[in-house]
């Protein structure tokens, strides 16, 4: 008797070894070994489903390398592989023998395990070096005795443990663990999955993409996401007592090898980072759309003078924000014009940052201070920019990289600070003036590459993208307008100056160039 009914086509083919087979239960029904493992099959491979649809694949977190004597030491981790499979490394791992990792290398069918690499080989290798992967694998445990009828016994795992190996595969480059968003073109290589053989850089068939785009873009990237494999069942292969996805492995290191007595050992990580391909849990995507990885402006010197502080300034506390050079202070060479150069005159105006920062990336052209004045006849204002020489960057600090600092003050032309600061002469601050500083963070470039986060008004900067600009303004009064501070407001120039220990980044003036 049939129980099937005319009904529509369906978008997967029902039947034996589909993915989509689950057990339905009704009275009396007869339960077998396979109807359990077909329950168990069903459960794990739709959460392995949405591990990779949803998630990623990739390292979440872990698996640290730590260098020995003959080899690395891997730490405790958990990733994601291409199938969505859960590799969780509960215990560190030392890698000193050769017969410790898999020896990978492409079979006609996929990857296959193979000898150590031998000293004489080595010699003729093109290949310098290998890729350190982390790969599920299974072993069955806690044996149990089985009596069959004919007087025979056989032995049965009673569980199952999933654990994780370690395979060494030869590289001609060291892959990046985060390729380029590749984007169809006229002969676009669309490749969404990590390969063993990246694309060069520079290769003009692959357009960088930078943005998520409209919708039809995202349309195209689902397009381009789509697994071939979706729906076929994961494979293991038997490595010893061990059943291990041998095809699916997850990048941890590029690393290179060296030999002991004869035995192939690793001799040192290469790049334990690049390699890496990541996979970011929901926590770590949320911060990372607020932009908390970024590096920010952590405070300025005239930080009271923002505005939610006291935004008219005394000219006499502008003017203490520049340092007055000392009289005996030696000219430069003569310009063009005969006459002298004096070295620039140092200023307050220092800025900090949350992180270390490039040095060669803080040119004196990052920071601007405009200087606005009214007309008392006419109510329009002319507009003067501050001519700054040269900026002077703090020594790193703590475990900073060399060539980082963490902030930089401006140093502005000594024939302004003549002319406008200098109580001794007349200036333009006659009457109320308006002053504009503005910090350039786009053509600021973190230790990580990355430009610095300059959004908002206030310190410490905002905004979940990097790159923009920090501008602030306050109106610095007249001579005979001035008011005494409050009592609550602090003089900003007290504040202690964060640079202790100072190298110059000048360049040349524009009167020079």
């Amino acid at each position: 008797m049939s129980c099937e009914t005319p009904a529509p086509r369906t978008a997967t083919r029902c039947g034996p070894c589909s993915p989509s087979e689950r057990n339905r239960y009704f009275r009396e029904k007869r339960l077998t070994v396979a109807d359990f493992e077909l329950e168990q099959g069903y459960l794990i491979g739709r959460r392995r489903l949405i591990n990779r649809a949803m998630l990623g694949w990739g390292v979440v977190e872990g698996f640290a390398i730590d260098l020995r004597e003959t080899g690395v030491a891997v730490g405790p981790g958990m990733a994601l592989d291409t199938r969505g499979r859960e590799l969780v490394a509960c215990d560190p791992v030392e890698l000193i023998a050769p017969d410790d990792v898999l020896w990978l290398g492409k079979g006609e069918c996929g990857w296959t395990a193979g000898e150590p690499l031998a000293e004489s080989d080595a010699k003729d290798q093109r290949r310098g070096h290998y890729l350190l992967r982390a790969h599920y694998a299974e072993a069955s445990i806690d044996g149990v005795r089985i009596d069959d009828d004919c007087g025979g016994a056989r032995c049965e795992g009673n569980h199952v443990c999933e654990t994780v190996v370690y395979s060494l595969t030869p590289v001609e480059l060291c892959p990046p663990g985060l390729p380029d968003c590749p984007c169809e073109g006229d002969d676009a290589k669309l490749d969404p999955v990590w390969s063993e053989k990246p694309v060069p850089p520079g290769d003009p068939d692959i357009v960088a993409v930078h943005d998520r785009g409209p919708h039809d873009q995202l349309v195209d990237w689902s397009l381009a996401r789509h697994d071939p494999d979706l729906c076929a069942r994961p494979h293991l292969t038997r490595v010893g007592h061990l059943h291990v996805a041998l095809d699916d492995g997850v990048p941890l290191a590029c690393v290179g090898i060296a030999f002991n007595c004869g035995k192939a050992h690793i001799a040192a990580p290469i790049d334990d980072h690049h390699a890496r391909r990541l996979a970011y849990p929901n926590n770590t995507l949320f911060d990372l759309i607020r932009g908390c990885d970024l590096t920010r402006i952590q405070d300025v010197g005239w930080h009271r003078w923002l505005p939610r502080g006291h935004r008219r300034v005394p000219f006499d506390q502008f003017a203490a924000m520049f340092v007055a050079p000392p009289r005996s202070a030696a000219s430069g060479p003569k310009l063009k014009k005969g006459r002298p150069r004096r070295p620039p005159v140092d200023t307050k105006f220092w800025v900090t940052f949350s992180g270390p920062v490039q040095v060669e990336s803080l040119t004196p052209d990052v920071l601007a201070m405009t200087i606005v004045q009214r007309d008392t006849n006419e109510d329009v204002g002319t507009m003067y920019r501050v001519p700054i020489e040269a900026v002077a960057v703090a020594e790193p600090t703590g475990d900073d990289p060399k060539d980082t600092t963490r902030a930089f003050r401006p140093l502005v032309a000594a024939r302004f600070w003549e002319g406008e600061i200098n109580p001794d002469n007349s200036s333009g601050f006659e009457g109320e003036t308006l002053v504009e500083i503005e910090v350039r963070t786009g053509f600021i470039v973190d230790v990580r590459g990355q430009e610095v986060a300059g959004g908002g008004r206030f310190v410490p900067t905002d905004g979940c993208t990097p790159g923009g600009r920090f501008l602030s303004s306050f109106v610095v009064l007249a001579e005979e307008d001035e008011a005494p501070p409050a009592a609550d407001d602090p003089d900003v120039t007290a504040t202690p100056d964060p640079i202790d220990t100072i190298k110059q980044a000048a360049s040349p003036s524009a009167e020079e160039a």
